[in-house]
Order: C-alpha cells, then structure tokens, then sequence
C-alpha cells in the first residue's frame, strides 16, 4: 500500500525546466529528475523544487489561485531556507545579493528545513496534516464530496462555470494538494459544514483573505531561483505585532477561530491568514481523495494586515480583480509608489520597495506576473486570469524615474483614447435607441473597450520598449468602433448617426 502523500516529498506542483543549460547543470538534472526534459513540464515536490530551482525556469501551473497562494507559500520557506527572516536595512539587502550571487539554494539548507518539518507537510494519516484542521473530524457534521474543495467543479447547488466533472468524482492527491491552498487564500463567504467549537456552532463562513483580488508578484520567466529570491518583501513591508512569526506547519499551536491572531511578521502573513478550515478524506489506499470537510476557520474578521503582493487603495481595500481590465492598464500603480491623477490614492505592492536595489543585471530581466480572480465575496465565481508583462522593473520610479513617468503617460494616453472611443460608441448607440435605458448601453460598449484594450496592449508594449515610435491607439479606437457599429449602419439615418458618432474619433475637434 502506497505510504500517505507528503507536499514536500510526492511529486505535485508543474514547473517548467530551462531550455539553456550547461553540459554539468544537464548531469544535476538527470540525477534529480530522471525523467525530466528541458523546456518540458513536470511534477516536484516541494524539496525538489527548491534543490532544482536553478534548473527550473517557472512554475506552469494551470489555475492561478491555486498559483498566487502558492507563490505566497514558497516566498515564506524561501525567507527561511536563505535567513532572510533576520536583519534589517542594508544587512538584510547584502544577504539577498549573497543569495543571488550563489545562484541556488543550499541543498544542506534545504534539506534541514523539510527534514524538521517532515511530518507536517503530510496530506493526511498524520496528526497535523498539511494547511488542515484535524479538529474538523469531531467538530464537523458530515462529510462533503470532492467537488467541494475543487473550485472549478460544481457543488451543491452552485453552478458550473469552469469543470464539468460530476462533484463525486474523487481527486488526485497532487489535484487535492492545489485546491487546499486555494481554499486557504479564496474561500468565499457563505455557507460552509456546520462546525462546533468551544460552544459555538455555526456553518457561516467569511471569505477568505485574497478573495476578488488581484496579486502582483515580481517574476524572471527564466529562473525559479531568481524568482523566489526577489518575491521576498524587505523587512519595512513585515508586520510587528506581538507573538511568533511561524508558518502553520511550523507551530505545535492550532489557530483559535474565536480569535484570530494578527501576522506576527512574514511567514504568518503569507502562510497563517486564511478564513476558512478544511480536513480531507482519504482513499484507504491513499491514491485519492473521496471527501472533505470545509467550515468556518474564524469566527470574526481577519486582522487587518498589509499583503505586500496587492494594490492597496486609500479607500475601497486593495485593487480588485476584473477579468476585463488589462494589465498594462495599472503598470504606473506598480512602478510609482503613488499613482498620479488618481481619485482615489494608491499604492503599489510593498514587495516592490525594495526591488531598485537589486543588482542591475538581476533587475533589467524581471516583469511582473499578474494573477486575479474576478469574483464576488460570496460564491459567484466569473472568470480567473493569469498575465505576465515584458522586463519592465528596471523603470521602477527609484531607478528610472523619467521611464517610470513616461510609461505612466502612456498608460493615460491609452485610457483617454478609451474613454474617447467610449464616448462615441455610446453617442451612437443613444441615437440609435433613444428610448432604451442606460443599463442597455453596457452590452454594446464594453465587449468593444475590451476588444480595445487587447488590441492596444502589444502596441503599448512596442511603444514602452521604442518611445520615439508614435503609438497607433487611435488607429485601433477607430477600427474597433467601425466593427463595433457595422451591423447598425443599415439605412441612410443610421449611417448619417454613426458617421456623426465617429466624427469624435477621427476630427481632433470635435472630440469633446
């Protein structure tokens, strides 16, 4: 019978090998993953990505909630493995150069952190199983079908927006093992098993720490390694509230749901905060996972806590996902420590802050990788998005604060062209149907500055990397509304209408 599925030693999360390397890095690879090839996909374990992480260009996982908790758990055992989790100020930048210019984690390192932990990082059959709440078993009523934790499948009564696989059909355990995270960090508000704590009873669930949102991480698309080193915040961005910073597979204490403790530093912030408690069932042969358990992991709000991947806003809480809204659009919210011309003020993810100080050639070969679900705090889910942007942080405003400047400007050029196509758009459509509401509108205009805005991106891109090449976003503006608008002009009152419409794209004067 196969032993019990361990997170850090059984084969789980999809990392793409490098296609560059040399003759001696080829032999290490073979010898830590046999089967494995360059540029293809495989299976590690958490051990083995951090041995392996030079030889591997990126994770390639298929569902970005499922990546920006994990992104968030790997930056955690990262500061660990590296002693990142001590000093401050320039002591704690030159330990990073230090992890840059050795070029890989220490397999010593490495191992010492799986190898006091080991028992924790089992998926179940073990007293404290990994991200889970062994309570559940006398706390919870019944037990849910697997659909429940896949959050692509259907469950209950909630729709299928994602997966048609029946709610019954049993999970892998590397499939399990992914969705336990997205629990951790996505659960939504709302029903969940009925759960009794010391006195308590309830099956009210909050939603969960990063649900709706979006997460800004710095990226190399060509090294883990780098990757991880540079996803680490600085020390300024950790909390320091009273208590021990440990991850949950670090501690020997449960989490009280009744009162929930306040991040004591970086490891509780990215590992420790979630809203929800979960517990699996096993096969008896441990090969899959036939049920689980999902109930209210607090009682009361999260403490407020500062994640350093999210856009935080003056008013409103971080900058929400829209599966409609490009990337590029808030570059200057990540690049700036302020956003100018904003209504409302912003400010980029804290992990940012220290990026500038990163050697140059480190700097000049990251991007950014976006990852957001658009969803409401209940349980309607619309859609979730995954994006990464060209090197792009060598103009952060310390670096390069004209760069920094000039892709906010273009970023503003982008959005008034929007808004120009927009108003034509909808002064065709009112012409046409003068008697219809308002709410109508919305149909017609936003697949088209959708449609925009996709098309405008790779044209903002080659502008950014070419400022002195002319961007063609009007030209863009002007074929989007007349595809936009094809179907209405039919008769001579309806092309004199949109042709007035357009008239707002194409003659500079009268675009206002």
């Amino acid at each position: 019978m196969p032993s019990p599925f361990n997170v850090a030693e059984d084969p789980w999360i999809p990392v793409r090998i490098r296609t560059d390397l040399a003759a001696d890095e080829r032999a290490e690879l073979l010898r830590a993953l046999p089967a494995a090839e360059e540029g293809r996909r495989c299976l590690v374990g958490l051990r083995t990505l951090f041995t392996t992480a030079h030889l591997i260009a990126d994770l390639d996982l298929d569902h970005p909630p499922i990546e920006s908790v994990l992104r968030r758990v790997l930056a955690a055992i990262t500061t660990r493995v590296t002693g990142l989790d001590t000093g401050t100020g320039d002591d704690w930048l030159d330990k990073r150069d230090d992890a840059l210019t050795t070029g890989r984690f220490t397999s010593k390192t490495v191992n010492a952190y799986f190898d006091e932990h080991a028992p924790r990082f089992g998926l179940h059959d073990t007293p404290r199983p990994f991200l889970q709440d062994p309570r559940l078993a006398e706390e919870c009523t019944g037990v849910a079908p697997p659909g429940r934790l896949a959050m692509n499948r259907a469950s209950g009564n909630n729709p299928v927006w994602g997966n048609h696989t029946p709610e019954t059909m049993p999970l892998t355990m590397a499939d399990a093992a992914g969705w336990l995270l997205a629990w951790h960090g996505y659960g939504p508000a709302g029903m969940g098993a009925v759960r009794t704590h010391s006195g308590r009873s309830t099956k009210s669930c909050k939603a969960g720490p990063y649900r709706c949102l979006i997460s800004y991480f710095p990226h190399d698309p060509n090294s883990l390694f780098t990757t991880l080193i540079v996803s680490v915040p600085a020390p300024a961005a950790w909390p320091t509230n009273p208590g021990d910073d440990h991850a949950p597979w670090e501690t020997d204490t449960l989490p009280d749901p009744l009162h929930p403790s306040a991040p004591a530093g970086l490891i509780s912030l990215l590992t420790g905060r979630t809203s929800h408690a979960t517990l699996l069932t096993p096969q008896e042969d441990h090969r899959q996972i036939t049920g689980c358990r999902v109930a209210w992991g607090t009682a009361t709000d999260l403490p407020t806590a500062i994640d350093p991947y999210v856009v935080d806003r003056e008013k409103g809480g971080p900058l929400r996902a829209d599966r409609t809204r490009a990337v590029f659009r808030d570059l200057d919210a990540l690049l700036l420590k302020h956003r100018p011309g904003s209504k409302i003020a912003v400010r980029r993810p804290t992990v940012f802050d220290s990026i500038a100080d990163l050697p140059p050639h480190t700097l000049t070969t990251l991007g950014i990788r976006a990852l957001g679900w658009d969803q409401d705090k209940q349980d309607k889910n619309f859609g979730w998005y995954a994006a990464t942007t060209p090197p792009v942080c060598h103009y952060l405003e310390e670096r390069d604060p004209d760069g920094a400047t000039a892709l906010a400007t273009l970023r503003a050029h982008t959005e008034a062209t929007a808004s120009d196509l927009y108003k034509a758009l909808a002064t065709a459509w009112h012409a046409l149907n003068p008697r219809r509401k308002d709410d109508e509108r919305a149909a017609f205009t936003t697949p088209a500055i959708t449609r925009f805005y996709a098309l405008a991106e790779p044209e903002f891109w080659k502008t950014a990397e070419n400022p002195a090449q002319r961007p063609a976003f009007k030209r863009t503006a002007i074929a989007v509304f007349d595809t936009a608008t094809a179907s209405m002009a039919t008769t001579v009152r309806t092309m004199d209408a949109v042709a007035k419409a357009r008239a707002k794209l194409t003659n500079p004067s009268k675009r206002r």
